[in-house]
């Protein structure tokens, strides 16, 4: 005999099969319980089909806190770019589709390549940096 035969064949694994295994215990299949009463409750089904928020693009933000660690392992990748003293970052490059908070700690003058939240825009122009969009 097979071992799917044995395991909760005929009970749905609740031990009595009487109130488990029936679609009247799970209150039907599909959209059964909506009809009759002028279908209040059928509405429920239909309010939100087709809503779909699906986006290719990766958002994975850069905060400005992690910098430092970023630009370590860049140096010994040997992949950073310094241009007048400045560090470029190019976000679409490195995965990251956005730069946001701000600097703790150590400070540095960046050279953003893409988008940057309100609070990150200010404290890289405050410490002579630029973002290009």
């Amino acid at each position: 005999m097979n071992r799917k035969h044995l395991r909760g064949s005929s009970t749905g694994g609740r031990g009595s099969g009487k109130r488990a295994r029936h679609a009247g215990n799970r209150g039907g299949v599909g959209k059964a319980g909506g009809g009759k009463r002028g279908q209040q409750k059928l509405v429920s089904f239909w309010t939100n089909t087709h809503v779909y928020n699906y986006s290719n693009e990766k958002k994975i933000p850069l905060n400005l806190n992690r910098v430092s660690g970023l630009i370590e392992s860049l140096k010994k990748n040997g992949k950073l770019k310094t241009d007048n003293e400045r560090y470029e970052i190019r976000l679409a490059d490195l995965g990251y589709s956005k730069v946001c908070g701000k600097f703790k700690g150590e400070k540095f003058k960046l050279a953003v390549y893409g988008k940057a939240s309100a609070n990150a825009r200010d404290d890289i122009l405050a410490n002579g940096g630029e973002i290009y969009e």
